[in-house]
This record gives C-alpha cells, structure tokens and sequence, in this order.
C-alpha cells in the first residue's frame, strides 16, 4: 500500500455519529445602542486573543461586542505547555473530508444569540480568517443582520447567494502569506453581483493577522452598517 492511500485510507472506515457536551465561552459587553458586533476569530485562536489584538478588551465602544470562542478545542503545545485554541468547525473539501460543517457551527449559534437575548438586536458579524469564512453561514441563522465585515478570509459565494443583500465589505492585507488578496478579491466581486454592497478594504503591509492598524477602519464599516 503507498503512504499516500495509507494516509487516507480512515475515509472508508465506518462512521457512527454521538453528541457530546461542547461548552462555548464568550465575552458580551454591555446593552448599548445602535447594536451588537459579533466577533469571530481565526483557526487556532480565541476570541479574546482577536479583541486584544484589534483592541477593543476593556475599551469604551460605541456599540456592544459579543465574542465567542470557537466550540471545538485546537490546543496548541509550547514549551510552556498548552496553549488554549479553538476551530469553528472540521472540513477539508479538497479531500472530500467533513466532520463539522460550518452549516452545523452557525446553526448552534443561533442558539446562543436567541439564549443571550439578541435575537431581535441589530447586528454586524465581524470574522477573520476562518471566522470570517464562517460569517456568511452565521448571517443565514440570524435575523437582524445589517453586515458582514471579513478580515483575511475567504467568501463563498454560493452561500453569499443564500444571505438576504446587505453590506459586506473585505478587509485584506496586501502581504497577507495565508490567504492572497487577490483570488478572494475576485471573488468577492462576484459577491457584490449578487445584490450585496461594500467594499475591497486593501491594507498596505499588513499580514495574516488582527492588529489595531485595522480598528479604526472596522469601527468605522461597523458603525456605518449599525446607523
């Protein structure tokens, strides 16, 4: 047997599917007007990592943030012993692999948002990386969706086709090495056909990463999709 088809030989076992317990951790800052940032951080992250990078931990904003971790633990190992990382779902479509689908991960959501009282809220969903592929999913779950702000991700466009039209915009740096600026600013050309309307953000210099180079700009779109 070749160490290729050793290495994918697990697709063709058997699979039996069980619910287990998958606590979610979250930050919710207080009540205030006009409405709610949900922020969704990247693979192997967390969300207070995402809100201290851009930030906006223990920072007076002009709208309230919700901030979730990711329900399924990515731990990391350090010399200093593990380090505390979240994914948002598990799938690898270039080898036909899914285990959580991101349609699963957003529809759990829902159910935080509704048990948090912010159902009805008004809403912009903020993602980076595989948050930000994530965020598209979550806006079909949630009512009272006025955008979308994706920083170095990707956007699916048939599930962008799936989103009622509001405001997307792209928020992407011009040396991001995970993700290259300028497929997924096709891409999200194709978005905006659609009926949605924002904008390519590019930022000189910046990588795959949150910096607070980039809060301004999304307090700004934030605010602009909120008012």
């Amino acid at each position: 047997m070749s160490s290729n088809t050793e290495k994918f030989a697990m697709q063709s076992w058997p699979l039996r599917r069980y619910d287990f317990p998958m606590p979610i951790r979250y930050h919710l800052s207080p009540s205030k007007k006009p409405g709610v940032v949900i922020c969704l951080h990247g693979y192997q992250d967390h969300a207070l990592s995402m809100i201290r990078r851009i930030g906006w931990w223990e920072k007076e904003l002009p709208f309230q943030i919700l901030a979730i971790n990711g329900p399924f633990p990515v731990p990391i190992w350090t010399a200093d012993g593990f380090k505390e990382a979240y994914s948002w779902y598990f799938r690898d479509t270039s080898r036909d692999l899914e285990f959580v689908s991101p349609a699963t991960t957003a529809s759990r959501l829902k159910c935080l948002v509704g048990d948090l009282s912010l159902a009805e809220i008004p809403k912009v969903i903020f993602g980076f990386s595989q948050g930000g592929f994530l965020a598209s999913y979550v806006a079909t779950e949630l009512e009272n969706v006025r955008g979308i702000i994706g920083l170095g991700c990707g956007y699916p466009l048939e599930n962008y086709a799936r989103v009622k039209p509001m405001r997307v915009h792209a928020v992407h740096g011009d040396q991001d090495e995970r993700i290259a600026y300028a497929p997924e600013q096709k891409n999200f050309e194709e978005v905006l056909k659609l009926g949605h309307q924002g904008a390519f953000h590019l930022i000189p210099g910046l990588t795959h990463r949150v910096e607070p180079s980039v809060e301004q700009l999304v307090r700004e779109l934030a605010l602009d999709c909120l008012v």
